[in-house]
């Protein structure tokens, strides 16, 4: 759930759009190694951040200190494109952004060829690994399909998770089954991440009723009966989220073989903890006055 699946595709950019792109303009443009690493490393006060604070990648901290060095020939540029990993990004989006500021920075050569074949490998490459970004032509930038709303409400459960023990180990236990059954596919491996990701609400359920209440049904109906849902079928749907992970045979608990219609697919472990881990980021918030 954490990674960023444009964060991830970084480390593909290379094959797939820079050498194809540099060897095209070998003739044309031979600086062009440089020029889009200037976008990349040359980040002035007012652009937007796209690289994680100092001291945390010391590659990263190197390549940033010895940028002018890096823009003196076009060997070391492409060293520097090179040594740029996914994890050096904020997020995904720090690169959808990167991305059009090397296409703002190509401008400046005044070639509609250089422009269109940019865009079209950019294209290409947003196809090829399925990304869920869509591409605005003039100007050219990537725009995500969901509009940060799905990160901007992950951060908001790390931001709570960061300051209880408990709910970091509920969230560490989700991120890792997770993990798992996006690598290796199976019943097991999907039941759970929803095993989990229940785990995670029921947590987060009981930590926004402030210890008033010790179980998600419960902290539930708290919920609903202080009129912190908008209406009972809005809290119906977390309800019966919780039921589906008690009563599925071996999410929680044995279950009944009687509720079964079908094997798990991966649509619905994704379904199942979207519901989850979107209540657990907007419990506390849907408890506090005047929330939204």
């Amino acid at each position: 759930m954490t990674a960023d699946r444009l964060q991830a595709a970084w480390r593909y950019t290379s094959a797939e759009l820079w050498r194809p792109l540099f060897a095209h303009f070998a003739t044309a443009h031979p600086d062009l190694p440089v020029e889009v690493v200037r976008a990349v490393l040359v980040r002035p006060r007012g652009m937007a951040p796209i690289f994680v604070a100092a001291g945390q990648y010391p590659v990263l901290d190197g390549l940033r200190a010895d940028a002018a060095t890096y823009l003196d020939s076009v060997a070391d540029a492409r060293t520097a494109l090179r040594r740029i990993k996914p994890e050096f990004f904020i997020t995904g989006r720090a690169i959808a952004v990167l991305m059009a500021d090397i296409a703002l920075a190509l401008e400046e050569y005044g070639s509609p060829d250089l422009e269109t074949a940019y865009r079209l490998r950019l294209e290409q490459f947003i196809k090829r690994h399925a990304l869920p970004y869509r591409i605005d032509a003039v100007p050219l930038r990537l725009v995500p399909l969901l509009h940060g709303e799905i990160d901007d409400l992950y951060r908001s459960l790390l931001a709570r998770t960061s300051v209880s023990p408990l709910l970091r180990e509920a969230l560490t236990g989700f991120e890792n089954a997770w993990a798992r059954q996006s690598l290796e596919w199976s019943q097991i491996n999907a039941k759970e991440a929803i095993r989990t990701a229940s785990l995670l609400a029921e947590n987060m359920l009981v930590s926004a009723s402030g210890g008033q209440e010790n179980e998600f049904s419960r902290a539930l109906t708290r919920m609903r009966n202080s009129n912190q849902f908008p209406s009972n079928d809005f809290a119906n749907i977390f309800d019966r989220a919780y039921t589906f992970a008690n009563t599925y045979p071996n999410i929680r608990h044995p279950g009944s073989d009687a509720v079964v219609r079908r094997n798990l697919r991966k649509q619905d472990a994704l379904l199942a903890a979207l519901v989850f881990v979107g209540l657990s980021a907007c419990a506390h918030d849907f408890c506090e006055p005047g929330f939204g």
